[in-house]
């Protein structure tokens, strides 16, 4: 499938170019006067916005060994949300370029092969190859998965070691004294919620027939994203570790907005019990709010671990990074003309 069909594809390029704008104007603006704020809300907005393209990878490269409804009504539009995939190069650069700003591991010393992980030319090295697998799957590996299962498995499997690692790096390492051995497999819940969600939302713009089927998935998703967060929050509960217990108290205690919007997913997914998620303009709506929910918690995976940000200015940079990769994610996924 080429690109997705429907009248307002022009005003949306029009929307999505205006929005890139503001976001890179307000971005600049914000390296300049608050740095470290706008850095760690661009590594945020990084993580929120890859579920586009890298969840519905995911979730592309999951549906083609199988057969139904679903893998019909989906797989052509993972292709679709999967070019997106090079607005993550882009996305990912300031993280990166501007480590030392906002990951404390930068300005210590390690010895060994913990000293060559935390190197800085390491860690741009590891994030670049990241992006560029990522890339590569989407460009030439998953148009050929309904004939290559095989190849759809490998992949699968290279896509979540690689998001794994990708989580500890960009996120995690964030607060460098908690550790958590399912912390990658969080942020990959919420790549293959979001991935899904985009997918349904452009089969919903395309004329979808059943609806009903791709309600089901969402609420399987969700609740599998709620189940990851379940298990890592009882395992620190039950461990009772003081770091990993601060990780929690801190978010509760200094981000409680934030904290009470990832949330807001639940409710999402308790909304798809009821028979009315299954009609087009409820489901778009929960898909849609599902995607605006996974920037909230790329925050609070990411900045809510840093010290002594400034409320004002982290959340008008956390705007503008928002702005910039949505409207270059959509400039990537929407057609040039209107059909």
């Amino acid at each position: 499938m080429s690109a997705v069909r429907f009248k307002g594809a022009k005003g949306a390029r029009s929307i999505a170019w205006a929005a890139l704008t503001i976001g890179v104007v307000g971005l600049g603006i914000g390296l300049l006067l608050a740095p470290r704020d706008t850095l760690a809300a661009c590594v945020a907005s990084l993580l929120g916005w890859a579920g586009i393209p890298l969840g519905a990878l995911a979730l592309g490269l999951a549906l083609a060994p199988v057969s139904g409804s679903v893998r019909d009504q989906l797989w052509p539009w993972t292709l679709v949300a999967s070019r997106a995939m090079p607005a993550l190069a882009a996305l990912v650069l300031p993280g990166l370029l501007g480590a030392g700003f906002i990951y404390e591991w930068m300005h210590q010393y390690n010895d060994g092969f913990r000293g060559l992980w935390l190197w800085w030319p390491s860690f741009v090295v590891r994030g670049l190859l990241y992006v560029g697998l990522w890339w590569a799957l989407a460009r030439w590996l998953l148009p050929t998965t309904l004939h290559n299962p095989a190849g759809a498995g490998l992949g699968l499997i290279a896509v979540v070691l690689s998001v794994s690692l990708a989580a500890f790096d960009w996120a995690q390492s964030m607060a460098p004294h908690f550790a958590s051995s399912i912390f990658g497999l969080i942020w990959l819940g919420r790549l293959m919620l979001s991935g899904i969600a985009t997918c349904i939302l452009l089969s919903l713009i395309a004329g979808t027939s059943r609806p009903g089927v791709l309600r089901g998935l969402l609420s399987a998703a969700a609740l599998a994203w709620i189940y990851l967060h379940f298990m890592q929050y009882l395992i620190v509960w039950y461990g009772n570790l003081p770091e990993e217990v601060r990780w929690y108290e801190i978010r509760a205690r200094e981000w409680p907005l934030l904290t009470w919007l990832v949330a807001l997913q639940s409710l999402v997914f308790i909304a798809t019990w009821w028979p009315f998620s299954a009609r087009r303009v409820p489901l778009a709506i929960l898909a849609g709010g599902t995607l605006l929910l996974g920037l909230a918690e790329g925050a609070w995976l990411s900045m809510a671990s840093l010290s002594g940000l400034n409320a004002l200015a982290s959340g008008l940079a956390m705007l503008a990074a928002a702005a910039a990769g949505g409207g270059l994610i959509a400039l990537l996924v929407l057609p040039r003309r209107s059909t």
